[in-house]
């Protein structure tokens, strides 16, 4: 048997080798839906070769086997995209937008005590309907009043300084201050120049009584001063009290023949001019300033009258809004302080609040009319109109807020805290 060369033995295993790999290649690209051309394959002319595309295996079943379809022209998928879009894009710009939200009243109103005190009366219950000014609670006010009372006074009695401020003087007043600086004048003049030959003889004369007075005394005295308890008979008492006369007469004598001392005058002067002052101001009249004070605590004493009338005013809580009231917080008989919470007021009205995306700010306009559906009456529909769209968008949701009011009788069926369905028409082409 003749041997093989060994160059045909090498070549065998090294071919077979390169041909298992590119069938394992070919295989692993077909199961991927790639199309592989063999160098070897003659290609047709009329139609592309279609490779299949694997699917995943369902159940049992074996994978199915779809021909790729050719890849369109580009003019032709430009005007399929454009027509897919126009389909998409075509109910958002002319269908109806639905929404959900929750009526709420269009207006709510806290009303809180604005003065401190016991409740003595309240008029209004839950699901009552209240206009404007109604009274709605009141408190006790005894304090309050008494307080008004002493502002009053207080007033009157600025007033009363003003007033004599301003009137004229009378003469009766005038001459009355004319009298007073003529005395002051006299005392004033007497004690510069000291004393005359008529007040020395006065006090001499006083002196000369007082020492007449001890003699006496004395001489009753000598008659029972061997009396072994003569300390308590009259006749010591006389003679003492007699003795303290004297030397008060003598002192008053000295002290008129000395003349007065700096002091007294400058007491005296003092007296000339608060005299001289008052009949001037008589005369002239009240300074500028003096009626701008009078006048400023006569508009303090108006103030702190108007602050304690408004406090009293306030201890009468009134409806700040026509409404219904839909919450109670106090009772009669309880304290209310300042800002404690009394009742709540919402209006008749109500309206609904919605977040409209970004993407259907082109389809809203004002007046937009709108259907309402509520939970509570399944088989009635609502009508109602959009009244405001904020002039921006919430930054968190990205959507604009519109504002829904009901345009139809409602016959008070929509009640706030609803959950409602909103439906906007005839959106904008």
């Amino acid at each position: 048997m003749a041997e093989t060369p060994v160059s045909t033995r090498r070549r065998g295993p090294w071919l077979t080798r390169w041909i298992v790999v590119l069938l394992v290649v070919v295989a692993a690209l077909a199961a991927q839906g790639c199309s592989v051309q063999m160098p070897w394959a003659q290609q047709e002319e009329e139609a592309p070769l279609a490779l299949p595309s694997y699917q995943p295996t369902q159940g049992e079943n074996a994978p199915t086997v779809q021909e790729v379809a050719p890849a369109a022209e580009p003019a032709e998928a430009s005007a399929s995209a454009d027509e897919s879009a126009s389909q998409v894009s075509a109910p958002a710009r002319l269908g109806a937008l639905t929404y959900s939200g929750e009526i709420v009243a269009e207006q709510q109103v806290r009303v809180t005590a604005e003065t401190a005190g016991r409740v003595l009366e309240v008029s209004v219950d839950v699901g009552d309907r209240v206009s404007m000014g109604q009274m709605l609670m009141r408190t006790d006010t005894a304090i309050l009043e008494a307080q008004r009372e002493q502002a009053l006074a207080g007033l009157m009695a600025a007033q009363s300084q003003l007033d004599l401020l301003l009137s004229d003087p009378e003469a009766a007043d005038i001459a009355a201050a004319q009298a007073a600086l003529n005395a002051a004048g006299a005392g004033y003049q007497r004690a510069v120049e000291g004393a005359t030959e008529e007040d020395l003889t006065m006090a001499l004369a006083q002196v000369r009584q007082a020492e007449a007075a001890v003699n006496v005394a004395q001489a009753a005295y000598n008659q029972v001063k061997g009396n072994p308890s003569i300390g308590m008979l009259p006749q010591s008492m006389q003679l003492q009290q007699a003795t303290i006369g004297l030397e008060a007469a003598r002192a008053q004598y000295e002290k008129v023949a000395k003349g007065a001392t700096s002091d007294v005058i400058a007491g005296a002067y003092a007296q000339v001019s608060n005299a001289r002052a008052q009949l001037e101001r008589l005369q002239r009249g009240p300074k500028a300033a003096q009626v701008q004070a009078a006048e400023a605590q006569v508009k303090q004493a108006e103030t702190g009258l108007y602050m304690t009338q408004l406090q009293l005013d306030k201890a009468t809580v009134k409806a700040p809004i026509d409404g219904i009231v839909s919450q109670m917080s106090i009772t009669a008989g309880s304290m209310a302080g300042p800002g404690a919470s009394l009742l709540t007021l919402v209006s008749p009205e109500v309206k609904l609040v919605i977040g409209v995306e970004e993407a259907a700010m082109g389809s809203l306009r004002m007046g937009q009319p709108a259907s309402i559906q509520v939970a509570a009456w399944p088989d009635r529909t609502f009508e109602g109109t959009v009244k405001t769209i904020a002039p921006a968008l919430d930054p968190a949701t990205r959507t604009v807020q519109v504002t829904i009011i009901p345009t139809g009788d409602t016959d008070g069926s929509l009640a706030p805290g609803m959950s409602a369905t909103v439906t906007l028409l005839e959106a904008a082409q």
